[in-house]
């Protein structure tokens, strides 16, 4: 891809004529050198000529100096920007070639003409000085008739042009210094102009503002030689600043109020779509762009250390309105949008590498790609960034009202290479959905998302470019790379109801998850409290009947579950499994073992079953604590089959018995027995214990399976019935 801007330059002086390389900030281009400090005339000349060395071209119809005042007034003056950039991707460019290697096709390759400029009846800059090419100006002002316009197009692709009128635009104490334009370099086309943008971008300035703006738009698609409109429409600015600014650190970033009207066209109709957005105030705070420039800086050395990039940004009031066609129309609007610190890392990364590559017409190793993508990613974090007061309106077809939604919050905080601190959303409601439907939901978040480490990360992704087939031979490898080594999530305040199906609600449910031994956890907490769902939405026509013959309406569901293994000590240990059901009862399990080793978790697929032969048996709890399962459940069941219930209790005390029978432990039976009785009778708490003297290895417990009649004594088994 090349660069070639039109050179056309006159020395008349009442017509000097220089090509610019950017515009709206044209007062940061300079050029030239001297070895004194030069104002006035000999300033600007020494301005203008270097534009002319970067091919930037200017047209004034004056230019008077007052000496008294060291004020320079310039009349009907237009900057200039223009040229062609050759051989732009148009549309799928890739095409293997004979060696393999995927190339990009020059027959998809297109040329872009452009051309930029701003025009105004006077400006009028005081206090200019060039030294060496350093310029400063205490103050630099267009005058109000300015005007701007950018066109772009592309052979038998299309056009785009934007024209603009600009009042209020001016710089005070200004100043910067002019970039050179890099030396010819065929293989690094993208990465030899860094310094020049970061010298043309980082600049310093008291105050740059543009007081309003309005600009049209209109693009034409182009295809089989006929032209279409594809976009029109207008956009409105007021008050644009920009403040205290010192080599590209800016204090201050504002913008009143902005709204714009545009018209796209819709390919399926051929109509065009109208579409209005609109914000109020917005402010960022602490931008340093030097931060972001110097990721790509292969002279700027990686620390490690976090720069904060933007310190805070806010908005206002944005409103939106997108036509679907048909009267249809989706609406959004947003009270406030905010941003607490954006940070970047500097980070080994091949991007500019990427793109020279792509100027020199040779397409990236996917591998490449994706790394450097990644690893461009990973250089950036956010602190804080929410957005309130969200409302969208979507439309539903015939007669129904629109669907409103309501969001009270969302937001994200501590996002960076290392992890997620949190996602949260707070109160959702969209109360009147098709059909009667209805949904709320007060609080939703995602977080303690820690990442897995880049290093092993990048090593597998060089190994899936490989051997694709790796993953599927080797799942668990692939999963150790990627899987992240903790997560967790809550929800709260669940509402859904769908009419003919009913309401399902939850109370709060929440599960974290982490693990020293990826991907496998070694930390499971999960608790829901509240879930509520109808019985009559229960698809098993035998479940149901039983729900609604034990007087249940709905289903109350509240489940906790606590699993941890301890790398010091190996021990893992079932903290807590209960489930509970309102009107049923609630059943809560507890147990320990030891010695459990961490091929477990490593190699579960060929190492778990030596690994649990190895593991000891501590002890263990099992507790049901009945609240109408057991009489409810008798009643059913004992009408069902037509017995009186004494005797379907007593039937199920008898097989309690005869069950255990076979272990052949009569004292272990008749405590089993003894228990069943008593707890059909009287239901209350049934409770199972496990607690051995010592650890017992989980292989003897195996062994005795020959002669089970010792197993109660070895694990001290006990049944009791309160």
């Amino acid at each position: 891809m090349n660069f070639q801007p039109a050179s056309v330059f006159s020395s008349k002086p009442a017509r000097a004529r220089v090509r610019l390389f950017m515009l709206g900030t044209a007062l940061a281009l300079v050029s030239g050198s001297a070895l004194a400090q030069d104002t006035g005339e000999i300033a600007y000349e020494a301005y203008v000529e270097g534009l002319k060395n970067l091919g930037v071209e200017v047209e004034n119809g004056s230019v008077a100096y007052d000496e008294g005042s060291d004020t320079l007034t310039l009349t009907d003056s237009t900057i200039t920007l223009s040229g062609v950039i050759e051989d732009l991707p148009a549309g799928e460019t890739d095409v293997t070639g004979n060696d393999g290697a995927t190339d990009i096709d020059p027959a998809k390759l297109t040329d872009l003409s452009y051309s930029l400029s701003l025009t105004s009846g006077t400006v009028t800059i005081t206090g200019l000085s060039h030294e060496d090419g350093d310029f400063t100006a205490a103050t630099w002002v267009y005058s109000d008739d300015s005007e701007m316009a950018l066109s772009a197009s592309a052979e038998g692709k299309g056009r785009l042009q934007i024209d603009g009128r600009l009042s209020g635009l001016s710089a005070t104490n200004y100043s910067f210094t002019m970039p050179e334009v890099p030396a010819q370099d065929e293989a690094h086309q993208v990465s030899r102009w860094l310094p020049f943008v970061k010298a043309a971008l980082l600049t310093s300035y008291d105050e740059v503002k543009l007081d309003n703006s309005a600009m049209t738009i209109e693009a034409e698609e182009t295809e089989d030689g006929k032209d279409t409109l594809v976009l029109s429409g207008t956009m409105q600015i007021a008050g644009y600043r920009m403040a205290d600014a010192e080599d590209g650190r800016i204090g201050e970033y504002t913008i009143d109020s902005m709204t714009q009207s545009l018209q796209t066209l819709d390919p399926a109709s051929g109509k065009m779509l109208n579409q209005t957005t609109s914000q109020g105030k917005t402010i960022y705070k602490d931008m340093d762009a030097a931060a972001f420039f110097d990721l790509f800086d292969p002279n700027v050395p990686e620390t490690g250390d976090e720069v904060v990039m933007l310190g805070s940004a806010s908005a206002i009031d944005y409103k939106s309105k997108q036509d679907l066609g048909d009267g249809l129309a989706v609406e959004i609007t947003v009270d406030k949008t905010s941003i607490d610190e954006l940070t970047v890392i500097k980070r080994e990364n091949n991007i500019l590498a990427l793109l020279d590559g792509l100027f020199t017409k040779k397409a990236p190793a996917p591998e490449e790609l994706i790394t450097g993508v990644f690893q461009f990613y990973r250089s950036f974090g956010v602190t804080d960034a929410r957005v309130s007061g969200i409302n969208v309106t979507v439309p539903t077809p015939g007669p129904e009202k629109p669907i409103e939604v309501a969001i009270k919050e969302m937001a994200m905080s501590e996002i960076n290479s290392d992890g997620i601190g949190e996602m949260m959303i707070v109160s959702i409601d969209a109360p009147e959905l098709p059909e009667g439907a209805s949904f709320k939901l007060d609080w939703a978040a995602v977080g303690d998302i820690e990442f897995a480490e880049y290093t092993p990360m990048r090593a597998m992704i060089s190994t899936l470019m490989a051997d694709p087939s790796f993953g599927e031979d080797h799942p668990m490898d692939v999963a150790r790379a990627f899987m992240p080594r903790s997560f967790g999530y809550e929800l709260e305040g669940l509402d859904l109801n769908i009419p003919n199906v009913g309401r399902t609600e939850i109370g709060k449910t929440e599960m974290t998850l982490s693990s020293t031994v990826p991907p496998i956890p070694t930390s499971i907490h999960s608790k829901t409290d509240g879930l509520k769902v109808p019985v009559e939405t229960i698809d098993d026509p035998e479940v149901q009947a039983l729900l609604e013959a034990l007087e249940l309406k709905n289903i109350v569901w509240s489940d906790e579950t606590r699993l941890y293994w301890d790398e010091a000590t190996l021990e893992l240990r079932l903290e807590r499994m209960m489930v509970d059901v309102e009107g049923l009862g609630r059943a809560e399990l507890s147990a320990r073992l030891a010695n459990v080793p961490k091929s477990l978790f490593e190699d579960p697929e060929n190492q778990g079953q030596m690994a649990l032969v190895v593991a000891q048996f501590v002890d263990a709890s099992l507790t049901f604590k009945d609240a109408g399962l057991t009489r409810k459940g008798l009643a059913h069941m004992a009408e069902a089959q037509n017995i009186p219930e004494d005797a379907f209790r007593e039937a199920l005390v008898a097989q309690a018995g005869q069950m255990t029978a076979p272990i052949q432990n009569p004292a272990f039976t008749q405590m089993i027995s003894e228990a069943a009785s008593k707890f059909l009778n009287n239901p209350g708490e049934l409770k199972v214990t496990l607690t051995p003297p010592n650890p017992v290895p989980l292989a003897q417990i195996l062994g005795s399976m020959a002669a089970p009649q010792t197993l109660p004594d070895l694990l001290a088994v006990k049944v009791v019935a309160n």
